[in-house]
């Protein structure tokens, strides 16, 4: 009796593998790509919310504006919160509170390799953000 493997054993298992990961790694690179954009959205609303919960407590307006940086800006004073790593946005690229009331409200379209992902709606008076995700 024989301790190892033949090179046939080998090459079918090599090819059993090659055909396993060539069916796994497209389905497991959409999913990674669905969670960093979930997570990118996610980023963008808990920041227009932060803007209109803290323009409850101030006096003056506070106005977040996107680009590749979170800017929140109070009093003249401009803060960089965070850093938009994954996608792109275009439409209305800037959203205001005060005392919890947006004056400058839109919709924002929000863009992951070139193709729309997301729109991001805050609405006027009642300053309720809505997010629309969609591939």
């Amino acid at each position: 009796m024989k301790n190892g493997w033949s090179f046939v054993e080998l090459l079918v298992l090599m090819v059993f593998l090659s055909i396993l990961l060539s069916i796994i790694f497209p389905v497991s690179k959409k999913w990674i790509d669905g969670m960093i954009v979930h997570s990118e959205i996610q980023k963008i609303v808990s920041f227009v919310r932060y803007t209109k919960y803290l323009s409850y407590g101030l006096e003056d307006k506070v106005k977040i504006e996107f680009s590749k940086d979170i800017k929140i800006i109070t009093s003249g004073e401009s803060k960089e919160k965070g850093r938009l790593s994954f996608v792109d946005v275009n439409g209305c690229q800037s959203f205001a509170f005060s005392k919890g009331v947006p004056y400058i409200s839109g919709t924002m379209k929000v863009y992951f390799r070139g193709s729309k992902i997301a729109t991001i709606t805050v609405m006027p008076v009642t300053g309720l953000i809505k997010v629309e995700e969609g591939w």
